[in-house]
């Protein structure tokens, strides 16, 4: 049995590299990984604009009556430059004219015909100067930003309209067990729906996978042999939970030898999710999960999360908070780090949900985290600072 730390240096170090890169078209690429840097190909703003609906002016002209020459709507080139005397209508966004250092807003003017008196002396200068934001040539974002939708509109502004982005991960999930059935069947007892596909399916979408659904498989180590040999084939990481563990009917280990994979660990001292194996064959990873809802989705996001950030280009390390808990916390043994489905309150703590074991997937329902009771420890007191990990 080893520690979370050392599964995830073993996940780390195992040589991933980033999955190939492709270029797609800029509505297409929300959530997409940047496979390269992408830089401004011109100033932004790329003229000096107005900030306001307002009239541009002279300074110097600020205290005289002014005669209006021309207006400005965004988009018009102006005309006309700006002379002692004059000025012009101009609205936000709009090309300034030339001769001109600031624009008074229009509610500091007064119009009166074709000329205005301004109010406000002390106006600021509301002029958005070109290159303020961003010069021709600077870097407008990195290799590795997770595309959101600010990022889209900045791609689309510099005309990186095809941005080149790292392939998903593909991901092929089933689940093992003669008591599963559909999540369409009413099962009759001792037989269970089967969560676990569903849930992680849905996990490995959120983290920006493609994803194969090879539903369920018996307690057949020849099927069970069979359904992984033939996921190998289009899938980058296969997720398999039930048969993890060292039962009878565990038949995950048996598979992962039979293919000539490597099996990097089969135990952790987590809890839950104790019974996990971890294995290798050439580019290819598997997980065998544990057949508890619970505890495969606090595995998918201790081991797996970590790394399909890593094959996507991403930094393979989890977001971890350091926040108090809200109660005094205690339990029998210590020999494993536990994880708790918490809440985080108004006063950012992390506060603990009522949670009843491995089966208890609806403790996760209102989770907002997951908080670590540290491995060795019995005792938690509150406000003790504890590590939170986001779900």
């Amino acid at each position: 049995m080893i520690s979370l730390e050392k599964a995830l240096k073993v996940i780390e170090n195992i040589g991933a590299a980033d999955l190939p890169a492709e270029r797609i078209h800029l509505k297409d690429a929300l959530s997409r990984v940047l496979a390269e840097d992408v830089y401004a190909d011109c100033d932004f703003p790329s003229f000096d604009k107005s900030a306001m609906d307002g009239y541009a002016i002279r300074r110097e002209d600020i205290n005289k009556i002014l005669k209006i020459i021309e207006f400005i709507p965004a988009g018009k080139k102006p005309v006309k430059s700006i002379e002692p005397g004059t000025c012009s209508k101009i609205m936000t966004g709009a090309m300034l004219p030339e001769g001109a250092d600031v624009v008074v807003m229009k509610e500091d003017v007064i119009v009166t015909g074709e000329s205005i008196s301004i109010r406000n002396a002390d106006t600021k200068d509301n002029i958005l100067k070109q290159g303020e934001d961003l010069k021709a040539g600077s870097l407008l974002l990195n290799k590795g930003t997770v595309l959101n939708p600010i990022h889209i509109g900045l791609l689309a502004s510099v005309g990186a309209t095809e941005p080149k982005v790292y392939k998903p991960p593909v991901i092929t999930v089933f689940s093992t067990g003669d008591e599963l059935v559909s999540p369409e069947e009413r099962p009759v007892p001792p037989k269970i729906r089967n969560s676990n596909s569903a849930q992680l399916i849905a996990l490995s979408k959120l983290a920006g996978c493609r994803t194969f659904d090879s539903g369920q498989v018996g307690d057949d180590s020849q099927l069970i042999f069979k359904t992984i040999q033939n996921a190998l084939a289009d899938s980058d990481i296969i997720l398999l939970t039930g048969g993890a563990s060292v039962g009878d009917l565990d038949y995950t280990g048996e598979a992962f030898e039979k293919l000539k994979s490597k099996i990097h660990f089969t135990r952790l001292a987590i809890q839950p999710g104790k019974p996990v194996l971890f294995a290798t064959v050439a580019n290819k990873y598997l997980f065998g999960l544990s057949g508890n809802p619970v505890s495969s989705f606090v595995q998918f996001h201790l081991l797996v999360k970590p790394l399909i950030n890593k094959l996507s280009g991403l930094s393979s390390e989890s977001k971890v908070l350091r926040l108090p808990i809200s109660i005094d916390l205690k339990r029998r043994k210590s020999e494993r780090t536990l994880f708790i489905p918490v809440r985080i309150n108004d006063a950012m703590e992390a506060e603990p949900l009522e949670y009843h074991g491995s089966a208890h997937l609806n403790a996760y329902q209102k989770a907002e985290a997951m908080a670590c009771f540290p491995m060795g420890i019995k005792d938690l007191k509150q406000g003790t600072l504890v590590d939170v990990r986001p779900v």
